[in-house]
């Protein structure tokens, strides 16, 4: 496996993302020190329409990768039909890009990057993809049976539970097993999967939920998905920070040693741990440039997505008491 491809949507405006272009400059930083440019065929920014001229001027300053801007509107009009505040998740039409990755990726496995994750250590394309499979970390789905209950209900599988699953970003997909989902999605339940997804913004299912479900199912994993062999590293580090209270307990130093597992980890973004902390946290550890770049505060937009939230936790509370999956 010569070059994989990588999807990274990108939000400048709402709750948590007025950093994120500082953020994606800390991990180009990261695969700058860790790899090279050639590991990847392409690199897809997805953009909301009305970011994606800001955005093409900051991705400037990551150019010496393959990147490539994508509008989010021209391929994702069928977002216009659940336009009503409460139905607007942004959690979830970022997952529903991930998973559309194949539209504009031709290598057979990407990665799957948010602007909070960097890396760790050296890596390759095949370091990722040893042996032709997608390098694949593991969690026990029982530390979160909500997800993995929602989308097997959406799969009409068993979820599981007793099992270990995909863990969370940065992941590793195959184009072909997401493929596979939509197609599986569209017969289930009659129409677009995206539509489907959207549907259900009110149902905790994850695209890494999903996938992963649909291809146990289809009995594919092994034949695309391996886990870390003695002697390599795993895809994520042994700890990363989830919650702000863990930034000061969490040693660095440990996760960029030699002798450290994990070739990525996170600083969660929802934390508002202030990105100058995670600038210092790991600048001993790799150069980290951070251009400038302008913060969107929309104090009308935070109350809309407050309202949004508080609004699907009602629907989410009744949907669970009736057991149900929209079509």
């Amino acid at each position: 496996m010569d070059q994989i491809s990588a999807i990274l949507p990108i939000k400048t405006r709402g709750r948590h993302y007025a950093d994120n272009i500082g953020r994606c400059d800390i991990l180009f930083s990261s695969l700058r020190h860790f790899t090279t440019p050639a590991t990847f065929h392409r690199i897809v920014l997805v953009v909301p329409h009305e970011e994606v001229e800001e955005v093409k001027g900051y991705a400037k300053a990551w150019s010496d990768f393959p990147i490539v801007v994508i509008d989010e509107s021209l391929h994702m009009g069928i977002f216009a039909e659940f336009s009503q505040r409460h139905q607007i998740r942004n959690w979830h039409r970022q997952q529903i890009i991930k998973l559309n990755a194949p539209e504009w990726i031709e290598t057979e496995y990407f990665m799957v990057f948010d602007p909070d994750c960097f890396a760790t250590h050296a890596f390759t394309a095949q370091t990722l993809v040893p042996g032709g499979r997608a390098l694949t970390h593991r969690g026990a789905r029982r530390l979160h049976p909500d997800i993995w209950q929602a989308s097997a209900r959406l799969l009409n599988v068993d979820p599981g539970l007793d099992l270990d699953g995909l863990w969370w970003t940065p992941t590793m997909l195959s184009r072909t097993l997401c493929l596979k989902l939509h197609e599986r999605l569209a017969q289930i339940h009659g129409t677009d999967w995206r539509r489907v997804l959207l549907a259900n913004y009110a149902v905790d299912w994850t695209e890494y939920t999903l996938y992963w479900l649909n291809a146990c199912e289809q009995g594919l994993v092994d034949q695309y998905h391996t886990w870390a062999q003695p002697g390599q590293r795993t895809l994520h580090a042994a700890e990363s920070v989830w919650f702000a209270n863990e930034m000061k307990e969490w040693n660095a130093a440990q996760h960029f040693a030699e002798d450290s597992d994990g070739l990525f980890a996170v600083v969660q973004s929802n934390t508002r741990i202030p990105l100058e902390q995670v600038v210092e946290t790991l600048s001993p550890y790799f150069p980290i440039k951070v251009q400038r770049y302008e913060r969107h505060f929309d104090a009308a937009l935070k109350g809309a997505e407050l309202y949004s939230a508080i609004a699907r936790r009602g629907l989410k509370l009744l949907n669970k008491l009736r057991g149900r999956v929209t079509a």
